[in-house]
């Protein structure tokens, strides 16, 4: 496929071609296969620190301490924080077109996001993993994926940290809130049976059950088996 300066970047950036991934090899870039991990080691980037610390944790990760791969996502995320505040920054979008990191910062929140959901309270202090949650929020005009999943992993921290009734508040808020994802619901099954409170539990798994016009109904169902 001929690429012209002029097109749109095949990344999806939105930006034109010439301005955007020009030096990426042309084999490499219409590949999707291939295109991610080759998009964040060759773009030029402003912040060159803390790009290299995102891209040793991508090469490394299973090599790495979990307290030193949180430890860097929240630098690398509190820089991009503070430049998003500095520039009067609202956006995930107006972050990738600042062209701070070689990544798109979708995919640094959803990498991040897994390590989160791994870590125990005795991995590293979750209270602050919560901070980075609500100051993530705070900054930006998140989609609702991204919102809700935020808010999924805020509450399962505070059930690892015993803090039940106020992780079910999250939820219950979310759900009063937007009222458009069986996913809470799923959330606090899983959270009042990872707590051993099979009655609430349930509870949520019938009042999950109860939401018709939901999508992903099976996801809930499939959580039948705690009950048996």
């Amino acid at each position: 496929m001929k690429i012209g300066r002029n097109d749109p970047c095949p990344c999806g950036s939105g930006k034109k071609y010439k301005k955007c991934c020009l030096n990426v090899p042309k084999e490499v870039l219409t590949n999707p296969f291939l295109y991610h991990e080759q998009f964040i080691h060759n773009k030029v980037v402003k912040a060159p620190v803390i790009n290299q610390m995102l891209l040793d944790i991508h090469d490394n990760q299973d090599e790495l301490d979990v307290k030193d791969v949180v430890s860097d996502y929240l630098k690398a995320m509190n820089y991009i924080f503070d430049y998003a505040d500095k520039n009067n920054i609202h956006t995930l979008k107006e972050i990738d077109e600042a062209d701070l990191i070689g990544d798109f910062i979708n995919n640094v929140i959803g990498d991040f996001e897994d390590v989160i959901l791994n870590l125990d309270k005795k991995d590293y202090d979750l209270n602050l993993i919560n901070d980075y949650i609500d100051r993530l929020i705070r900054t930006f005009d998140l989609g609702d994926n991204i919102y809700e999943n935020c808010l999924r992993c805020k509450t399962h921290n505070l059930f690892k940290m015993g803090k039940y009734e106020t992780g079910e508040k999250v939820m219950l808020d979310l759900i009063n809130e937007k009222g458009n994802s069986i996913y809470p619901y799923v959330e606090l099954v899983d959270d009042f049976e990872m707590a051993m409170d099979l009655e609430k539990a349930k509870y949520y798994y019938d009042l999950g059950l109860k939401q018709k016009n939901l999508k992903d109904m099976d996801v809930l169902e499939e959580r039948e088996f705690y009950f048996k």
